[in-house]
């Protein structure tokens, strides 16, 4: 049995294990069999070479008799519907290592968004623009056989392109800034189920504040809400936005304008923060999202009915959701991220 793959949906991986664990029960059963057999034997004068072979023989007729008579009654008991085939496993591997299907899709536009190396890139690709649903939501992009990058759609869901934010870098996200309008990239489906909007989108509950906290291209997904219309209304909505200077800013001539359109909540100023880490300032001066936010917001927050966004680095974002739960008393399902 045990070179055998067992396939049973949709548990066939429980199955599989219940299976080979009665299995293992069954042969202890029988090598104890086995050895009370030999003892038997041993004790009956059956000692030796010749007593041994004796011994050995009843246990493999014990083995084979067991085997016949518990091989039928251990599948019906464990109630196991299931079909066994033998699967080389150079297949099983290759199966396990099979990553997203990409299909090929064009570069619209290439546009530099700031100074820093941050692009805008906007890509045509029907299949996967019709997916996306939700901002927080991405997909993976790459270019010929270099390994692929994760990036956040930064357009509002039903545009007529992909709008990303990418910072060039080496790697995926540098060969795709190098694009210009017609070259072919490749792209997966949509990957993710974005921010959780609905978990904190009732404007009367949850009235204590928005805090939105955002560094570099995790703007990105942060403009995709905004123009989603998702902040419209909202009550003490507040943007921090990290990055090394007012020029290393994305989409800052569109602040104004979101203002405007009322994308930006009901405060009546401009509620986008700029947090600088290197404005000519000396290292000592130097301001991160992480710690200018919570001592900004720390004497008024009421966190039972406030919410906030995180968008960026990994090491940030763990850092706010520390600091936001543990400082600030949020609950955690008010706190949203895209991952």
């Amino acid at each position: 049995w045990l070179p055998a793959c067992l396939t049973s949906p949709p548990a066939a991986m429980l199955s599989r294990a219940r299976f080979l664990a009665v299995s293992a029960v069954i042969a202890l059963a029988i090598a104890s069999i086995g050895l009370a057999t030999s003892s038997a034997h041993a004790s009956r004068g059956f000692a030796g070479p010749v007593g041994a072979g004796l011994a050995m023989r009843q246990h493999l007729r014990t083995a084979v008799t067991l085997n016949q008579a518990m091989v039928p009654l251990l599948r019906k008991s464990i109630d196991m519907p299931y079909t066994v085939r033998h699967m080389p496993l150079t297949r099983v591997r290759a199966e396990e290592k099979q990553g997203p299907e990409f299909h090929k899709a064009k570069v619209a536009s290439v546009e530099e968004a700031a100074e820093g190396g941050v692009y805008t890139v906007k890509v045509d690709s029907p299949t996967t623009l019709s997916q996306y649903t939700t901002p927080g939501q991405f997909a993976q992009i790459k270019v010929g056989d270099v390994k692929p990058g994760f990036f956040a759609m930064a357009n509002k869901p039903g545009e007529d392109s992909l709008e990303f934010l990418i910072k060039k870098v080496d790697g995926a996200a540098g060969d795709i800034v190098g694009l210009t309008a017609g070259d072919e990239l490749e792209i997966t489906d949509v990957m993710g189920k974005g921010f959780p909007w609905a978990n904190v989108a009732d404007n009367n509950k949850y009235n204590g504040g928005t805090y939105v906290f955002a560094t570099g291209t995790g703007f990105g997904p942060i403009k995709a809400m905004i123009e989603e219309g998702l902040f419209k209304g909202r009550s003490g909505l507040k943007i921090y936005y990290g990055a090394r200077n007012e020029e290393h800013v994305p989409f800052r001539q569109k602040f104004e304008e979101w203002f405007e359109q009322g994308l930006l909540g009901n405060s009546e100023k401009l509620p986008i923060v700029p947090v600088y880490s290197c404005d000519g300032q000396e290292k000592k001066e130097k301001q991160y999202v992480q710690d200018v936010a919570v001592i900004d917001t720390g004497d008024h927050i009421d966190p039972k009915t406030a919410s906030a966004v995180i968008c960026g680095h990994f090491d940030m974002t763990n850092t706010m959701k520390e600091k936001l739960v543990g400082e600030l008393g949020f609950p955690p399902e008010n706190i949203l991220t895209n991952f």
